[in-house]
């Protein structure tokens, strides 16, 4: 009964692997073009919600524009986001980096507030 306790767990432990195998898309974009997705993917969906844009020109903030900008359908995207999701320090890299450029989107923004206040005064 021993022996067969102990070659239920051998097999057992053999047979959980580590993780998950990662799957590679069949075109791999670069960490840098899925940051840039996901910046303008971030823009669209502030601005849509910002309540700033005129119902007539709701539909220009489409996740098609950026399937037709960068030249890609929606498994292509899918197949990459899975990617990257399996990838966690790549996809912590690529999410910093959108930090960093929000955080200067709103700088620029904040900086041409200023001007127009004071060209007000």
């Amino acid at each position: 009964m021993k022996k067969l306790i102990l070659f239920i767990t051998i097999v057992f432990l053999f047979s959980c692997n580590s993780g998950t195998p990662v799957v590679v898309p069949d075109e791999l974009m670069s960490p840098e073009l899925m940051e840039d997705i996901y910046f303008d993917l971030m823009l669209m969906k502030v601005i849509k919600n910002s309540n700033y844009v005129a119902p007539e020109y709701d539909s220009y903030f489409v996740d098609q524009y950026i399937f037709e900008k960068y030249g890609i359908d929606s498994l292509k995207l899918i197949q990459n986001q899975t990617y990257y999701a399996q990838k966690p320090k790549l996809m912590k890299a690529i999410f910093e980096n959108l930090v960093v450029r929000a955080k200067k989107v709103e700088d620029s923004i904040d900086t041409i507030i200023k001007i127009e206040e004071s060209r007000k005064e």
